[in-house]
């Protein structure tokens, strides 16, 4: 029979599995996560290590399966065996990454904001500069880019003492880019893409990412050509054409085509597949903007786009609403249907003023 194994030498195993989840080596971690069940196997019962297994475990399954169905963290029951402050944070960090993953941002910002009053019993660096990480990230996606900034500003100050986290370094500048894209501030966006650009040759999905966001840039500007060029480009390499963000990528090439070309009908059928193909990997969110793009574009049909654009108010998912409804503005002006482009104008300031709102609910 072997030998049993102490409590603090899985717990220590499991430290190092979720150091390499954070640093997104995903061969590793897979390898430790076998090393640290089989040690589990042979460990005397501590609940305290088993909570902690079960918090890493999942984060490490919304890693490894980043692109795959919804995840329900509250069936883990990990409540209750979170006796001490550090795993009470670990805890609510994992809850907050669990809605993050659903498209729960608003109750992502609130998981996080208690985490954060338990920070202080965070030992490691690198653990506290992914909790800011992890929040800028959702503070973004509620559109408080104040918060945001601040917060990727004190993940950049710990992940760049170590070029072991240049990946992470160089996904935060994607988000800052996008911050700047959002604000309008272009030239300021271009320097800061194009300089990780530059640095990003040995992480392919990170240069994808890269080439997404200048895309995405490109389309804030009114630059179609310059925005299909990024976004073909993105989708040349593997692997991220294969991945949920790919399919993302490829809705935005055909958006973009069918606002320069919307009688076009090979256009038509690519919409078409790709949303089946955003529908079969259960992407609410793409799944409506197919829709709202099918009734812009190619029926003509304002009560379907006005469909769309509900379900996403309905969900909370103001700021892509108001994106849309700013994109109905954009193509009815250019009719001339003034009218019209104001109600959806005044659309998107309301859902606008919602994602404000959201982003200040913190208690």
């Amino acid at each position: 029979m072997s030998p049993s194994v102490a409590a603090p030498e899985v717990g220590a195993k499991i430290v190092e599995w979720y150091s390499c989840i954070i640093t997104y080596d995903r061969e590793q971690a897979i390898l430790l996560k076998h090393d640290v069940q089989r040690m589990m196997n042979r460990m005397n019962h501590d609940d305290k290590v088993i909570a902690y297994f079960e918090l890493v475990n999942f984060r490490h399954e919304l890693f490894i399966e980043a692109d795959g169905e919804q995840k329900q963290f509250a069936e883990l029951e990990l409540a209750e065996k979170a006796t001490d402050e550090y795993m009470q944070f670990m805890y609510y960090f994992m809850y907050g990454q669990n809605e993050f993953h659903n498209g729960r941002y608003k109750s992502a910002v609130r998981s996080y904001k208690i985490a954060e009053r338990l920070l202080e019993q965070v030992p490691d660096q690198i653990e506290k500069a992914e909790f800011y990480y992890r929040s800028a990230i959702s503070y973004y996606r509620v559109d408080q880019y104040i918060f945001a900034v601040s917060y990727f500003e004190q993940a950049l100050e710990i992940f760049e003492k170590n070029s072991e986290y240049e990946e992470i370094v160089l996904n935060i500048y994607i988000f800052l880019g996008g911050i700047s894209t959002e604000l309008y501030k272009f030239e300021e966006a271009e320097n800061v893409l194009q300089n990780a650009l530059r640095h990003a040759k040995a992480y392919p999905v990170t240069r994808a990412l890269l080439l997404r966001i200048l895309g995405l840039n490109r389309v804030k500007q009114n630059q179609p050509d310059q925005a299909i060029y990024y976004f073909e480009e993105a989708l040349t390499i593997d692997e991220h054409k294969q991945s949920a963000i790919g399919a993302k990528t490829e809705y935005n090439l055909i958006n973009v085509k069918l606002k320069k070309k919307p009688s076009n009908k090979k256009n038509h059928a690519q919409l078409e597949k790709i949303a089946e193909k955003v529908a079969s990997l259960k992407m609410t969110e793409y799944v409506i903007r197919c829709e709202v793009s099918l009734g812009l574009y190619v029926l003509d049909d304002l009560e379907q786009v006005n469909k769309g654009l509900e379900e996403l108010e309905k969900q909370e998912l103001y700021f892509e609403a108001s994106e849309l409804a700013e994109e109905v503005v954009d193509v009815y002006s250019e009719k001339g249907e003034f009218e019209t482009a104001l109600h959806y104008m005044r659309m998107a300031h309301r859902m606008r003023i919602h994602q404000s709102c959201i982003g200040v609910e913190q208690e």
